[in-house]
């Protein structure tokens, strides 16, 4: 990586940030200090990393190259590693390069109030349960709470009315009431899309109002309004699920949705959210108070 070379042929900061995944004012300040800094040199017998170590990290990611550096950490360190995290993502960063490119432009958040709103949606884990084995077809309902980030992930064969249904009753059960406003796509077996407009089925309108929610469909192509139960379906894949294939795949449904609970009570719930600065179980005791009741 020769960012001064790039430079002398012309290529602008931003095009050599975007060829090699750092920051503009990175490759400024580099293109300033005649070129990157030197890479730190540390002896054999002080690397955190150690022969051991790198051997079992490239175990790990063969067959599996997608891993991300925070499922490697906990691999290893549930068999004993005791060094950092940001050891670990180095490292991958050193063999695999950096993850992603810069993005087009900067995505705005959108903040809702406690109990104000949760978002639903189904994944597709189909491809992923048939190469492990599990069952033919597999999809993941999730909801979230958009104020704490509180979440719950259920694993089923079918996105039907009554399925949806079931995956929202069992969210608002965890949690012990009802947002004002559950916010998904527009999805066919809860209404029909009437131009800009979506008009809900009797039998999900009859559902919002036995449970005092009002379900909000997205405009089409506004994938971004619900991007807080989008984007925990990505840690699903490159986490979750990519760790299931290297610690052992669950027998049957029941065992499967029985690790997902544990794996986002210990993965999600109780560690600081980069957005919020707290827990989501921290933030979910605040928020739970301005939830609805559940129906009786």
């Amino acid at each position: 990586m020769d960012v001064l070379a790039m430079r002398r042929q012309g290529m602008t900061y931003v095009e050599i940030a975007d060829e090699t995944g750092y920051h503009p004012a990175t490759i400024s300040k580099w293109v300033r200090e005649g070129g990157p800094p030197a890479g730190r040199t540390v002896g054999d017998t002080d690397r955190v990393i150690d022969e051991k170590w790198s051997a079992r990290l490239i175990e790990l990611l063969v067959g599996n190259k997608d891993l991300l550096a925070t499922s490697l950490f906990e691999i290893i360190a549930a068999e004993g590693f005791c060094g950092s995290y940001p050891t670990v993502a180095r490292w991958v960063r050193s063999v695999r390069g950096p993850r992603f490119k810069r993005a087009d432009q900067a995505s705005v958040p959108i903040e809702t109030g406690p109990g104000e709103e949760a978002q639903f949606d189904f994944a597709d884990c189909s491809a992923w349960a048939q190469r492990v084995g599990l069952v033919p077809v597999l999809w993941c309902f999730g909801m979230i709470l958009s104020w704490s980030r509180w979440r719950l992930w259920w694993f089923t064969t079918s996105t039907d009315r009554q399925h949806t249904f079931e995956g929202t009753v069992r969210f608002f059960e965890a949690v012990g009431g009802v947002p004002k406003i559950s916010r998904t796509d527009r999805m066919g077996v809860l209404g029909q899309s009437q131009g800009r407009r979506f008009k809900l089925h009797p039998p999900a309108l009859e559902f919002a109002r036995h449970h005092g929610t009002e379900i909000r469909a997205c405009q089409a192509g506004d994938a971004k309004r619900k991007g807080k139960v989008e984007r925990p379906f990505r840690v699903l894949g490159e986490s979750f699920l990519a760790e299931l294939v290297v610690t052992g795949v669950p027998s049957d449904l029941d065992e499967l949705n029985r690790q997902a609970q544990m794996w986002i009570d210990e993965r999600a719930h109780r560690r600081i959210h980069r957005s919020t600065g707290v827990t989501p179980s921290q933030r979910f005791v605040a928020e739970h108070r301005f939830l609805g009741p559940l129906p009786p």
